[in-house]
């Protein structure tokens, strides 16, 4: 009887130490993402690439230089034919001249894809200037593809 009060003991701490694991691991993955501050480089690719989630052009576009929208025109519909899943890091910040580099790694999934479940992670630069008290965009970025004036 002795015997399996004690393997009894040791399944139960077992299963808390598994509870507590697994209760930590879906506190950490239900945490939603760092918010930079607001009027920062970061902070405006961020709003940037979840207007790109969200599938929504309108909201990209108060993140891009008015000429740049002007310039890509209706190829800003890409913004709506969005990845099914996508995960963007920002590695790293420098100034450049009057600019910010906003370095970036970005995984994507797409159902539509030929392997299905299969992820793809690039790195991209994204170039902001300051226009009054905002950071805009200068540059095309992803996933938007039309010609540089």
């Amino acid at each position: 009887m002795e015997r399996i009060t004690r393997s009894g003991i040791v399944l139960g701490m077992v299963i808390a130490v598994i509870v507590a694991f697994v209760a930590v691991a879906l506190v950490l993955a239900l945490q939603g993402p760092e918010q930079f501050d607001a009027g920062t480089p970061e902070a405006a690719v961020q709003g940037y690439f979840q207007a790109v989630v969200d599938r929504s052009r309108v909201d990209a576009e108060r993140f891009l230089m008015p000429d740049l929208v002007e310039h890509c025109g209706a190829e800003l519909n890409q913004i709506r034919d969005g990845v099914d899943s996508l995960r963007v890091v920002i590695l790293d910040t420098e100034p450049d001249a009057g600019r910010v580099a906003v370095t970036v790694d970005i995984t994507e999934r797409s159902a539509s894809s030929v392997f299905l479940g299969e992820s793809h992670t690039f790195r991209d630069t994204l170039i902001l200037e300051r226009a009054g008290d905002v950071w805009l965009i200068t540059e095309v970025p992803w996933p938007i593809y039309c010609w540089e004036a």
